[in-house]
């Protein structure tokens, strides 16, 4: 079965039928985080029960190039820089691959991640793991929140 994009659906509102346009969002529901191994070939194992993400918060730094017959500030921009990829996840002690973000932390060592989304477009990169805490509280499950560091390029497939 062929899914239509961009197309326009009735809506009737008080007997009378209004067009509306659908969108092409991405749902975020299926959205997965993988680690890779560090192996050649390269595989990745799923991050378990992540339950939110915030990604590529950084921005590239504005370099001054103001002169003496500037009449304003002047800027050329520097290397884009993708930030930090945050999520919050239950906490599964036995998680393969929350256990092996968690020794990424301990060695210190640049790591491959792969998130993949709900349309099967992928973005890879590499990043130091920089925080893992656990939270937890009354009538509340144990949660773990993971910070990425982004080092170098994202690729967008």
């Amino acid at each position: 079965m062929k899914t239509l994009r961009n197309t326009t659906s009735l809506t009737p509102v008080r007997g009378i039928m209004f067009a509306r346009a659908m969108s092409d969002a991405i749902e975020t529901q299926g959205f997965q985080v993988d680690i890779g191994n560090g192996d050649s070939p390269l595989t990745y194992t799923e991050i378990s029960e992540v339950k939110t993400f915030n990604a590529f918060d950084g921005s590239a730094a504005e370099i001054d190039i103001t002169h003496l017959k500037s009449t304003a500030k002047e800027f050329i921009m520097g290397l884009q820089d993708f930030g930090n990829f945050n999520m919050d996840l239950n906490y599964l002690s036995a998680d393969a691959g929350q256990v092996l973000v968690r020794a990424a932390k301990a060695s210190r060592e640049l790591q491959d991640f792969k998130l993949t989304f709900s349309d099967a477009t992928t973005a890879i990169f590499q990043a130091f793991v920089t925080t893992a805490p656990r939270t937890g509280g009354v009538d509340a499950a144990v949660e773990t929140a993971f910070t990425l560091r982004i080092s170098g390029d994202v690729t967008d497939a």
